[in-house]
């Protein structure tokens, strides 16, 4: 259950993300919570926001699992909302447009956000997801003074200027060092914050939808007489509806 106990909320976030796609579930989770603020100007802010978010419904720690790519051995383990979220915000030095000089070529750009994400998974004609990521980010781009098309950037450039983006926002991308507890191999472990973030919104709601229906049935309580409860109190009289069936 939630560590806030504010169960109506819940359901309202549940019911407000249920039918969204999947691509667009970490941006409708923030916006459906009354304390998210503004829309966040980058990736990494948003993943700390929906830490922070975890941390009000859930609880400060998190609990994560993957499998080992050797062995399928299940690792298990736990990361703090703070620490996690502070990762997320290095703090920028400059402002954006920020710039790459790199190989004679010099690139203004801005971060992406959750909307140049979308726009860049929608297919369009024969680019692919970076090359329209890049093309919604890139404001200018030069080569020895003169003005040339992000189609004309080497190689080389694009990986500078992904790398430079990745540190000035490096919580853009979760992913944990994981050593394996059998084989002991090592690996990064990723996480989609927004999609673990949703599953755990489903999965308590979907519980409280349960523990609504069968004191209902039982008592004839309506769903609002219900949520009035306290979770210690709804779970006595669900013990003793168990206990009576």
């Amino acid at each position: 259950m939630p560590a806030r106990n504010d169960t109506e909320a819940l359901l309202a976030l549940w019911e407000a993300v249920l039918k969204q796609p999947a691509e667009a579930r970490a941006e409708a989770l923030l916006r459906a919570w009354p304390d998210s603020g503004e829309p966040a100007p980058t990736l990494g802010e948003r993943n700390a926001r929906l830490i922070e978010l975890h941390a009000c419904l859930f609880g400060r720690e998190i609990e994560l699992l993957s499998h080992c790519p050797a062995c399928q051995a299940v690792a298990q383990f736990s990361a703090d909302c703070q620490a996690l979220s502070a990762r997320m915000r290095p703090g920028l030095a400059t402002a954006p447009p920020h710039r790459l000089q790199a190989h004679g070529h010099t690139v203004e750009f801005r971060l992406p956000g959750s909307a140049d994400i979308a726009q860049a998974c929608a297919p369009q004609g024969e680019h692919n997801f970076m090359q329209r990521l890049l093309g919604c980010c890139v404001l200018a781009c030069t080569h020895e003074g003169q003005s040339i098309a992000l189609a004309r950037l080497p190689e080389s450039v694009l990986d500078a200027l992904s790398q430079e983006m990745e540190a000035l926002d490096p919580g853009a991308s979760v992913s944990f060092a994981l050593d394996c507890p059998q084989c002991a191999a090592r690996w990064q472990a990723p996480l989609d914050v927004g999609e673990m973030l949703w599953r755990k919104v489903r999965a308590a709601a979907e519980r409280v939808l349960l523990d609504i229906d069968a004191l209902a049935r039982a008592y004839g309580w309506t769903e609002r007489e219900v949520l009035r409860l306290s979770p210690l109190r709804r779970a006595a009289y669900l013990q003793m509806v168990t206990a009576g069936g």
